[in-house]
Formats: structure tokens, sequence, C-alpha cells
């Protein structure tokens, strides 16, 4: 068979659509063919046992060397099989969702092992094979609890990621199993596993509570034992899954942190949605994000990103009151602070902190021109990103021009030597113009 150069190999794949790439993948039966650097340079795992066995295939075989980014999946089966009832009512409103034109609702009560195929139209969807799909979600179910019981999940991501020579990044993400998506947007492996379920639990609404905290706990723990470098650590998802408990870890996995996170130089954190509850609340007043960004004692690049609709959290537990020794760079999208507080924040970082950016932030106390100017007297910033909203004088809020806000960049890194007040005023009027 005749193997292509490298270059362009890669030439030709990058103009795959990712959500084919997975099917490449699969067409590749050698791992020494030249794609498997590109197509294997980021995986995709989920904590169940299909998963983890096809991430240890991938560290124990040739390709584990071109792993850099992992991917781990939020999703987590219930804990326990739901009746059939539940079970055939998520089957039909994931079939209604991909053909929306096609059915009406039945009477709920109707829905059977027997009937279903007749409702939805699927000819495949026969009794026989209702029910041992039906019992085939009940084994993945008991796989997962023994998995989670004996802490094999924890071993198995260990042993992979020791194997992982070159792994510099961990993404903690919701994704795979979100409503708006279709089969055929995942990803070959996922959806023949999905198919084995049919589709369940493609969209589970009653998502479990611990899941946040456990694929947490997870990557901390195994990483800690695998003695595994990684660099760059990312938590997002959307705000509908993501429990805000993912930060309910036990003291002794933040101890366990600061072992697993000593060479993370990049942390991107997205808050979920936690106005729902207000326990979930007291879960971010009680520092532990803190904490767990002070246990990166290497980390230089800091993103947090917060929700419009969160109610304010002192800016203490969110990152603490220690001195991040590395930190060069600090991104906050849509976050709400007081002056103080975060200029004392600042000031303790004067001597590495170099880059800021704000995006859609607000203030409950004390004005941007306050802060801007202390900036300038007690930072040494080479940039200043400011978009979105922003406070004026008189409290209004205004979206800054690119111009604007490029000027009030200059100042506070000292690029100018005066006060844009001509740039501000003249955006003030078009804004006003305009309104």
């Amino acid at each position: 068979m005749y193997t292509l150069p490298l270059d362009l190999l890669r030439s030709i794949i990058q103009y795959v659509p990712k959500r084919d790439l997975p099917a490449v993948r699969l067409a590749c039966h050698s791992f020494e063919y030249p794609a498997a650097e590109f197509l294997y340079c980021n995986a995709t795992v989920w904590i169940q046992r299909q998963s983890l066995e096809r991430l240890s295939r991938i560290a124990h075989g040739s390709v584990g060397r071109y792993v850099k980014r992992l991917t781990l999946g939020f999703e987590l089966l219930p804990t326990e099989l739901p009746p059939p009832e539940s079970y055939l009512s998520w089957l039909y409103h994931q079939h209604c969702r991909e053909n929306p034109s096609d059915l009406t609702r039945p009477p709920y009560p109707f829905l059977t092992f027997a009937n279903i195929g007749e409702f939805t139209g699927r000819t495949d969807w026969t009794e026989h094979r209702m029910l041992e799909a039906y019992g085939h979600y009940g084994r993945m179910i008991e796989e997962q609890q023994l998995m989670e019981v004996t802490g094999m999940d924890i071993v198995s991501l260990a042993a992979s990621l020791s194997r992982l020579d070159n792994l510099h990044s961990i993404v903690i993400k919701a994704d795979y199993y979100n409503e708006d998506r279709s089969l055929s947007d995942f990803p070959r492996d996922i959806s023949v596993l999905l198919e084995k379920a049919l589709l369940i639990p493609y969209y589970n609404r009653n998502i479990r509570k611990d899941q946040g905290r456990r694929h947490l706990r997870n990557i901390i723990r195994a990483t800690a034992a695998a003695v595994v470098e990684v660099t760059e650590l990312v938590i997002s998802d959307s705000d509908n899954i993501m429990a805000t408990r993912i930060l309910s870890l036990r003291p002794q996995d933040l101890q366990i942190a600061v072992l697993a996170f000593q060479h993370v130089k990049k942390f991107y954190f997205k808050l979920p949605d936690f106005t729902a509850n207000a326990s979930d609340e007291k879960i971010f007043a009680g520092g532990q994000l803190a904490q767990l960004i002070e246990a990166m004692g290497c980390l230089e690049e800091l993103t947090l990103v917060s929700s419009a609709c969160n109610p304010y959290v002192p800016w203490e537990a969110i990152c603490g009151n220690r001195r991040l020794g590395s930190l060069r760079v600090l991104d906050l999208q849509s976050f709400d602070f007081q002056e103080q507080e975060f200029m004392e924040f600042l000031v303790r970082h004067n001597t590495t902190l170099r880059v800021v950016k704000l995006f859609c932030v607000e203030m409950y106390s004390g004005t941007f021109l306050s802060l801007l100017s202390r900036m300038r007297e007690n930072l040494e910033l080479v940039s200043l990103e400011l978009t979105g909203v922003l406070e004026d004088v008189a409290g209004n809020f205004l979206d800054y021009s690119c111009v604007a806000a490029k000027a009030l960049g200059d100042y506070v890194t000292k690029r100018s030597q005066q006060f844009p007040f001509d740039s501000i005023q003249r955006h003030q009027r078009e804004n006003s113009e305009d309104k």
C-alpha cells in the first residue's frame, strides 16, 4: 500500500471536517501511518469502561506518543437503571428532536417496547431489540457503578496517562450529550457506543449532581499518580450540565492537587450558572476555586469566565489572598468585582503581571476611571484589552468603541502620557446620538 508523505497528508487532512476525522482515524489500520501524528494529537474519553479501554489501547500502542491534548467528557450514566417508561420516553423525545416534522406526541401511557417502533416509524426498533438494548443499558450502568466503587476508573485513567509522554493539556468538557446535537455530530467511536444503547443517555434531564466533582477528582488523583507534567487545564461546558458541585472537593483532593497541577501554566475555568440554588452559591463563596488556583504553583495565564446572571462573589473566594508567583496574563469575562479588592489582587502581582483582559465586567463599588488610573500607577502592563461593557464616570454603561478602548489601553500601559478624555467624550457623544 502506498504511503503519502507526511506534509502532503497534513495538507489533505486540514480540509476534512473535524466531525469526520475520527472516521479517517479508524480507517488507519496501522498506527505507524503518517496520519497518526495529526489524528491522535487530540483524544477524547468519557468515564465508562469502553471509552477508558479505548484510551488504554491508544496509550499502550505506538500512537500514544502523539497525544498532546486529552478531553474528558463530563457525562455520567445514572446511578440506577431508569424504569422502562422513562427509558422509552427518552428514546421517543430524542427521535422527535431529530425528526421534528415526522411525529406528533402520542399519549404517554401507550409507549411500550412493542409499539415504540410503530410510533417513531423505526422498523428496526423491534420489541426484541428494544428489550436487548434496555438490558445492555442496564449492564453499562452496573459496569460504571463497579468502576466507581472499586476506584478502577481512576486506576485505568492513571495507567493510561502515565504512558502519554507528550500529553500537556487536559480538558474537562461537557458537550457529547448536548440536546441540540444529532448523532451525526458525534465522533464515530462515540456514536457506535450510543447506537448499542439506542442513543441513551443521549440526553438525560436528570443530570447527576456529583459528576463534575467526580471527574475533577479523578483527574487530580490520576494525574498525580501518573506524574504527568500537564501544563494546561481547561474546565468548560454548558451551564445546564456542569453542576457547581464540581468544587465540592474533599480537603485531601485539594492537597493532592498541589502535586497534580504543579506544572500547570494555563488554567481556563468557566463558572456555571449557580443562581438556581442558594447552597450552590455558598460553594463558590467557600473559596474552593481559590484553593484550586493556588495549588498551581507555576500558573502564568488565568482565564475565568462567569455568567451575567451570577450573583457577586467576593474576589478573595475566587482567587484567594495569596500571591501567584508566576501570573503573567489575567483574562476576566462577564465578571463582577469591587475596585478595591480587585486592585489589591493586581498589586500583589505587579512584578509579574503584564497582560490584563477585561470583557463585560462590572464593578459594585468604585469606577473604572479610578481603577485604570491606579493600574497605570501601580502596574507595569504591556497590554490592556478592554472589550464589551464598561462603566463611565456618570455610572452609565457604554460599549466602548475599539478606538476608545485602545486609547485607554495605551494610557494604562504608558504608551500615551495623557488620559484620553477626547476619545471617550467623542465616543459618548456618538453613543448618545445613536440612541
